[in-house]
């Protein structure tokens, strides 16, 4: 068991050697070279290493798991360190990869949910400039219930229909929501 010195709790490192012995010197090298990739994801809960030996290749695959990450890199080479190493650096681009996603995420306010309402909304017009209305197409409104407008939508592909509600006489509104429900809107006029 292997335990990083910059959190104080053990590191489940198991390391698998197939058709070779492991040699103190193997265990040091990986245990060296995962200390550098805890730099980019934090605290490593486990890490797999199974090293192999086929066919006059030496085979080097690492899983790593983290929280909320599982990251895997496979190498193969001549020399067991080279795989090693090159299977290890795998594992470094690709933690720092997620670094930067968590930072990116952070620095630009957080979420995808805030990213898909800001998409969703028609950016004012610069002075000067006309609005232009688009037409997609003509919706035919056809008089129905409630019950039947949401069945009609779920299973179309669209996200809204705009139908004549049989029981009041108005034009209303089902639409899908995210969380998988359908949603009314109905005028107050």
């Amino acid at each position: 068991m292997f335990t990083p010195a910059s959190t104080g709790t053990p590191m489940k490192v198991h390391i698998t050697s197939r058709h070779q012995a492991l040699t103190e010197g193997l265990r040091t090298h990986i245990e060296d070279k995962i200390k550098r990739v805890e730099r980019y994801l934090g605290k490593i809960k486990e890490a797999h290493v199974v090293l192999n030996f086929e066919s006059k290749m030496h085979i080097c695959e690492v899983t790593l798991s983290a929280k909320n990450l599982k990251l895997s890199a496979k190498a193969s080479s001549h020399d067991m360190y080279q795989s090693i190493d090159v299977s290890l650096k795998r594992l470094e681009k690709q933690a720092h990869k997620q670094k930067d996603k968590r930072v990116e995420r952070h620095r630009t306010g957080g979420s995808k949910v805030m990213e898909s309402v800001m998409h969703g909304l028609i950016p004012t017009p610069v002075e000067g400039d006309g609005v232009t209305v688009v037409r997609s197409r003509k919706y035919a409104v056809k008089p129905m219930t409630v019950e039947e407008a949401a069945m009609q939508l779920s299973s179309s592909k669209d996200e809204f229909l705009v139908f004549s509600n049989a029981e009041t006489d108005r034009t209303s509104v089902v639409y899908k929501r995210k969380d998988n429900h359908i949603g009314l809107i109905e005028p107050g006029y």
